[in-house]
């Protein structure tokens, strides 16, 4: 019973998010200094990705930009009618290279010489809920010179060593910490500071941690010490999954183990060291 209670509200979910789509006249982007949202598609996602970018557009907070890169240029000079009825409303669709799970992010830190406001990052498969950027960006004001996430992963040490990654446990609410890694998937707010950072670190990920945006984030924002406070704002029933679009990285990057292999090459002595240096979080695990 709960299983098919779970499929009816996801199914009730982006019906209201498709009439939505259709009928909605708003603009999907809010204040200039709010922060901007950033995120990307691929396959057959495309095909469903608008709802996930209306249940952005419906939120109690609008991002200042909205932005969704696609490396399928036919996909951008042909949208779906979802599509082209949000690029109306202020969405702005763009091509670029493919970077896989980076591609929600390296686009636009490449594309600003200098970083003003927070970025954002969202998945494709998601419908968020509404008061999803509100409390993230509120949160994130208590301390805006660290990220803030949803949710992250508390890394942990066998001994010396690092304990597997998929032992590492949820962290549902914490003060900012390198132990802290960000799971980008309920959303990650990244400061100015950060954005500088990854721009200036070209596209080294490609080459160290290609299929594991998160890693490499973690890395980043270790080093330049901003690593995430998470706000326990939101639990998995919050967030509904839309329709299947395919195969996740997470089979592959958690239970496959390719993280620890992704991490190994990625993260430097100096990020470990920091690492294990700084405390374990308060038991907010959940």
């Amino acid at each position: 019973m709960k299983c098919y209670m779970g499929k009816v509200r996801k199914l009730q979910r982006a019906a209201w998010l498709a009439a939505r789509n259709v009928t909605a006249t708003a603009p999907v982007v809010g204040m200039a200094e709010g922060p901007a949202v950033s995120l990307t598609s691929h396959g057959r996602r495309i095909a469903t990705v608008h709802l996930a970018i209306e249940s952005i557009a419906a939120g109690t907070v609008l991002p200042s930009r909205l932005i969704l890169w696609l490396d399928d240029a036919d996909a951008v000079a042909n949208p779906t009618p979802g599509l082209r009825r949000l690029v109306r409303r202020g969405l702005e669709l763009r091509a670029t290279r493919g970077y896989r799970p980076h591609t929600k992010y390296y686009p636009y830190v490449q594309s600003r010489r200098t970083h003003d406001v927070p970025l954002v990052t969202a998945d494709d498969d998601l419908m968020y809920p509404r008061e999803w950027l509100e409390r993230l960006m509120a949160v994130h004001a208590d301390d805006p010179t660290t990220n803030t996430a949803h949710r992250s992963r508390e890394v942990t040490f066998a001994g010396s060593v690092l304990a597997p990654y998929a032992s590492w446990p949820a962290v549902r609410r914490g003060p900012a910490s390198p132990r802290n890694l960000a799971t980008g998937t309920w959303g990650h707010a990244m400061t100015p500071a950060m954005l500088d950072a990854l721009r200036d670190r070209h596209d080294d990920f490609m080459r160290l941690s290609p299929a594991a945006d998160d890693v490499w984030l973690h890395r980043v924002a270790v080093e330049t010490r901003t690593a995430a406070k998470v706000t326990g704002a939101f639990t998995h029933r919050d967030f509904l999954h839309l329709p299947d679009g395919g195969q996740t990285l997470a089979s592959a990057n958690v239970d496959g183990e390719g993280n620890d292999r992704q991490i190994a090459a990625a993260w430097p002595d100096a990020v470990l060291d920091a690492v294990r240096a700084s405390p374990t979080p308060p038991n907010t695990t959940a």
